[in-house]
Parts: C-alpha cells; structure tokens; sequence
C-alpha cells in the first residue's frame, strides 16, 4: 500500500520521502525515538508540505473567514 502511495505522491509531484513506514516493536523504544528524530530532521530539510496554498483565500483550511 505504501508504494502505491508513493507512486499517487509522485504524479501530484510531491516527495515520496514524505511518507515513511517502519515497523517497530513495541519494546524497541530507542529505536522509535531515533526514527522519529531522523524523521523529523528529515521533514525540516524536505520543507513545507507542496501541496499546501501559497496564498491565502485560495480555498485552503483558513480559520474565520466571512462567508
């Protein structure tokens, strides 16, 4: 499933490195945290979600505005 998403991430032109999926037990907490910590550092480096608006008005997931 996740590589069919990755393919539907890439036709929108978005990174596939965006979605990630790792199977952890639960009683590896040291490796959950530094696949989080990776991960986040990761998602700071790819930068802001592409296919968020630019501009405001356009539809996006504006708080309070007048209808």
């Amino acid at each position: 499933m996740v590589e069919e998403t990755h393919k539907v991430l890439n036709l929108f032109g978005v990174d596939e490195r965006y979605l990630r999926l790792k199977w952890i037990s639960a009683s590896e907490g040291g490796i959950f945290a530094e696949e989080i910590r990776t991960f986040t550092n990761l998602l700071k480096q790819l930068g802001k979600n592409p296919l968020t608006d630019s501009a405001p008005g356009q539809g996006g997931s504006e708080v309070g505005s007048a209808a």
